[in-house]
């Protein structure tokens, strides 16, 4: 072959390549473009750092076991203390030891006013004698500058009793041994003859001043009182024996605020 056949030929293949290499630039040309036939990966939302935040906290939340303990904290109690009312009566200051439902004794030698109301306005309901021993009821109360007590004098006679003035205490808690008090004798009391002095007690065998005398006797003798009182020429009567029982009769318990036969209590 000669030199124009083989510049020909050459020819001729450049001419029928030139289709295929159009074709291949069609191809080539999206390649280039888009880089690949490959799927792009689907973009994942970035969270803002508050929301991630959050997120990260539920999730830590979730993953803690649910019996982990959880501390609650108590408030603190606020003490408030107490404010005395300033319309308080206070309570009246007594002088000795008188109690409810222990005896008392009368301790003026003049004699104690009994009130039926604690007030020296109260009506008298009767004047106890000097040593009188009487039951404490209730009290104290203040009233007109005394303090009260009401009493029981164990013969009927139930009132208020002034404990003192402040300089004498009438009414004392100091019972002591029994002694003889001014009161009228009763059934089952022991009494003791309290004449005046250089006196004997006259003892009957019947009440009144005719009767025959059974026996006198000393300041200081003791007897039981068995019955009475029986009234006859002005006097009343108590029938009374000796713990031996020597003497027993009717004598007559005293006169014009003197009193013969004193209870001992």
């Amino acid at each position: 072959m000669n030199q124009s056949d083989s510049a020909s030929t050459t020819s001729k293949r450049r001419a029928g390549l030139a289709p295929l290499l159009a074709l291949s630039l069609l191809w080539i040309g999206p390649i280039v473009a888009c880089g690949s036939f490959q799927p792009r990966p689907t973009p994942v939302p970035t969270l803002p750092p508050a929301a991630a935040t959050a997120n990260a906290e539920a999730e830590r939340a979730l993953a803690l076991p649910t019996n982990t303990p959880v501390l609650i904290v108590e408030p603190t109690a606020t003490f408030t203390p107490e404010v005395a009312s300033a319309t308080a009566t206070p309570e009246p200051v007594v002088g000795g030891l008188l109690t409810v439902g222990q005896p008392a004794r009368v301790s003026v030698p003049g004699g104690l006013n009994i009130r039926e109301a604690p007030s020296t306005a109260g009506v008298l309901v009767t004047r106890l004698g000097f040593g009188q021993r009487l039951s404490v009821l209730e009290g104290p109360t203040s009233a007109d500058g005394y303090i009260w007590w009401k009493v029981d004098d164990g013969q009927g006679n139930v009132g208020w009793g002034a404990q003192g003035d402040g300089a004498e205490e009438w009414l004392s808690s100091q019972i002591g041994e029994p002694q003889p008090v001014n009161r009228s004798p009763r059934v089952g009391d022991r009494v003791r003859v309290t004449m005046d002095a250089g006196q004997l007690l006259t003892i009957r065998s019947v009440p009144g001043t005719t009767a025959t005398v059974v026996r006198q006797v000393n300041n200081g003798s003791e007897f039981t009182v068995l019955a009475g009182p029986q009234s006859a020429n002005g006097y009343f009567w108590f029938q009374i024996r000796s713990d031996d029982g020597a003497t027993e009769g009717w004598a007559a318990d005293g006169s014009d605020g003197t009193r013969w036969l004193s209870p001992l209590e």
